[in-house]
């Protein structure tokens, strides 16, 4: 399959300004790290390039996208929660639970009544619900403003896998029950292979496994001719890659104990059919030195494996670039979907899944397959490994034809149909 090699510049970013712009004053309010909070960020951006005035409200951490740090329409307000009222385990959500979730109260109705102009709506994340909501909710009834709500998942239920779901907090957080509302991927994730995007992120040292399947003229994905002209490797390694926030609800050993069997089938074949699999997985999160640890004890051939953080910029351009994406989320409630597969189906990429209860909602037999286990996981690399490098059109080239199709309708072309409600 002919590659195209495209060039995008990350300020180049959508635009639309829809007619009579009434400048409204919107709180955008996310109890979490701005920076790792997409979703929330791509809502502040389109409000304000609709005109509007954007009060973007969380934590501080990981640096927002330029496009939020530059606009004339955003101020960014960070909430900062001491190191000392960080909850670490069941026994002290009793006790620091309560104090953390009291400062938070008078923080956020400080930020929200006192130190921003009144807004007209207020759009929250969800979860996290406590006091997100509360606070949100009190601060529309005094100020008029309307609220709205950005489902991504039950709160009790993200609360029930730290504490168990028998704690009585999470009894507490499980009444009530909101709407959901689909996703897409913004216009600027698009599918893409870069040259020197490779050639900048395999400086990184945690890129080191990676590196080592590079040589020479040689890029991980591409080569450069005797001329200069830069194409796609005839016999390069297929880059998968997988996002993550290195928690609980994604089991990470079902990708290793996969990689593995691959590992095993590869070397065993003697006609070279299965090609090498370069596999690099993004995120920060609790569990990432643990699963790290794991990656350092395997002994694989013809498998690399990295671990790294990427910017926001360069984030979209990994994806646009990746031949497989695979998610590993299962939901703690069965009900939300995983943002990662809107990425990398907006991005043109197809997807292998985790199965659980509502993923067919967003993974289809057009786009993408799903698994139960490790060795169907493997079953499934090792079928779109061969069907890729295949000179005939099969399963590969008619996912990829499904998550191209998918990309019609963006994250733009949705928020053009709610402006309106405004």
């Amino acid at each position: 399959m002919k590659a195209e090699i495209r060039r995008r510049h990350p300020e180049q970013l959508p635009s639309f300004q829809p007619e009579n712009a009434s400048g409204k004053r919107i709180a955008v309010l996310v109890l979490g790290d701005i920076g790792r909070s997409p979703r929330m960020q791509y809502h502040a951006l389109s409000l304000a390039q609709a005109g509007h005035h954007v009060d973007l409200i969380g934590y501080a951490g990981t640096q927002p996208i330029e496009a939020i740090r530059s606009h004339a329409r955003i101020t960014v307000w960070h909430v900062a929660i001491p190191r000392q009222l960080s909850v670490a385990s069941r026994t002290m959500l009793l006790v620091l639970g309560p104090i953390k979730v009291m400062y938070q109260i008078l923080l956020l109705l400080w930020l929200l009544l006192v130190s921003i102009q009144k807004p007209r709506y207020i759009l929250v994340q969800n979860p996290p619900a406590i006091p997100t909501l509360f606070v949100a909710q009190l601060c529309a009834w005094l100020t008029g403003a309307r609220l709205v709500i950005d489902w991504h998942n039950y709160g009790y239920t993200i609360l029930g896998m730290k504490v168990g779901m028998s704690h009585p907090a999470v009894s507490l957080a499980q009444r009530g029950q909101l709407v959901v509302l689909y996703d897409r991927a913004p216009r600027h994730f698009k599918r893409l292979q870069l040259n020197e995007l490779w050639q900048r992120l395999l400086q990184d040292p945690q890129l080191k496994p990676l590196r080592l399947m590079s040589a020479g003229n040689k890029a991980l994905l591409t080569e450069r001719s005797e001329d200069g002209t830069i194409a796609m490797r005839q016999a390069r390694p297929m880059l998968i890659v997988s996002s993550t926030s290195w928690t609980a609800d994604e089991d990470f050993s079902i990708l290793l104990d996969a990689l593995k069997r691959y590992s095993k089938q590869a070397s065993d074949a003697s006609d070279g059919s299965l090609p090498p699999l370069a596999v690099l997985i993004t995120g920060k999160g609790p569990l990432r030195k643990h699963y790290e640890q794991e990656i350092s004890r395997l002994q694989l051939q013809n498998v690399g494996i990295a671990t790294a953080w990427l910017s926001a910029e360069d984030y979209p351009l990994l994806l646009g670039s990746a031949d497989l994406g695979i998610s590993l989320h299962t939901s703690s409630s069965g009900l939300d979907l995983p943002m990662k597969v809107v990425d990398m189906l907006g991005c043109g990429t197809p997807v292998c899944a985790y199965r659980f209860a509502c993923i067919d909602e967003l993974v289809t037999p057009a786009n993408g397959l799903v698994f139960s286990s490790a060795e169907e996981l493997a079953q499934q690399i090792e079928q779109l490994a061969i069907s890729q490098r295949s000179t005939s059109a099969g399963l590969y080239s008619k996912l990829i034809q499904g998550a191209a199709e998918f990309r019609n309708v963006d994250w733009e072309t949705n928020y053009k149909r709610v402006l309106d409600l405004l």
